[in-house]
């Protein structure tokens, strides 16, 4: 049996990357998708390329840094499904500065998306949610957090420090909606640089994620590669189903092992 028979899941960052891999795996295993991104021409490529496949999805165009458009996309998304299974706070953006280069706006955009995003969306969609807690199988909200956001990184000051706001939101909310039949969980990832499936993979425009792994990373990693933005979907899927069911307030790492090793030490 497919693991979402019959659910309902919101996806931001869809249009490339994790969120392109996790809508056409959530498909695969019989969710209808909302797939959510600004990225307008890749954002329907995605639901489309579900719709090819035999899927359900809808691509809804939005700019998580704006909170009234983040009020119309959850306005949207219960409109298309009064009940809502699963949301991932996927979506996320880096843009490379020292400290005191750090724009005022650069920094707000950053913590706009990567924080403030994830905690609307799932503030304005709970009614949905809610919906969902209320059925057998429950509701999920995933995080897509970043090992940035727990060791920092010195060339990403905003995206770790965004990123490293996700964890205690994680566990906080985890304590608010369990009540409610609603999990929520997150997964810190490190270098996600390939597909299996040549998808796109991106943070923006100027910081493209799919570039070669550097010998300096690639030697703190202790399984010696990049991720693939395939495996980010599939812990996803765990996180989404009822094989996660007593799953709550935690942090799944995914990072190949590099956060396991004090550095220096090898």
């Amino acid at each position: 049996m497919k693991r979402l028979a019959g659910k309902n899941a919101v996806i931001t960052g869809a249009a490339s990357g994790v969120g392109r891999a996790t809508s056409l795996l959530f498909a695969r295993e019989g969710a209808a998708v909302a797939c959510v991104d600004i990225d307008l021409d890749m954002g329907e490529e995605t639901a489309a390329m579900v719709r090819a496949e035999g899927g359900d999805a809808v691509f809804i165009e939005t700019d998580l840094t704006d909170p009234a458009a983040i009020e119309n996309m959850a306005r949207a998304c219960m409109k298309w499904r009064s009940v809502i299974h699963v949301l991932f706070n996927n979506a996320g953006i880096a843009e490379r500065a020292e400290f005191e280069d750090i724009a005022l706006e650069d920094w707000n955009r950053q913590v706009a998306v990567n924080l403030t995003a994830p905690f609307l969306c799932s503030q304005k969609l709970l009614p949905a949610l809610k919906a969902a807690g209320k059925t057998g199988g429950g509701a999920a909200i995933i995080h897509h957090g970043s090992i940035d956001g727990v060791l920092g990184n010195p060339t990403l000051v905003a995206y770790s420090a965004a990123k490293g706001g996700l964890q205690p939101l994680t566990h906080v909310m985890g304590f608010w909606l369990a009540r409610h039949g609603i999990r929520v969980n997150c997964i810190n990832s490190g270098a996600l640089r390939d597909s299996k499936q040549g998808i796109p993979v991106r943070l923006n425009r100027d910081n493209r994620a799919g570039q070669p792994m550097s010998e300096a990373q690639r030697h703190a990693t202790p399984m010696g590669r990049p991720g693939f933005v395939e495996e980010a979907a599939d812990v996803a899927l765990y996180l989404a189903s009822a094989d996660s069911a007593y799953v709550n307030g935690s942090v799944i790492t995914l990072d190949g092992g590099r956060t396991g090793i004090t550095p220096g030490t090898f």
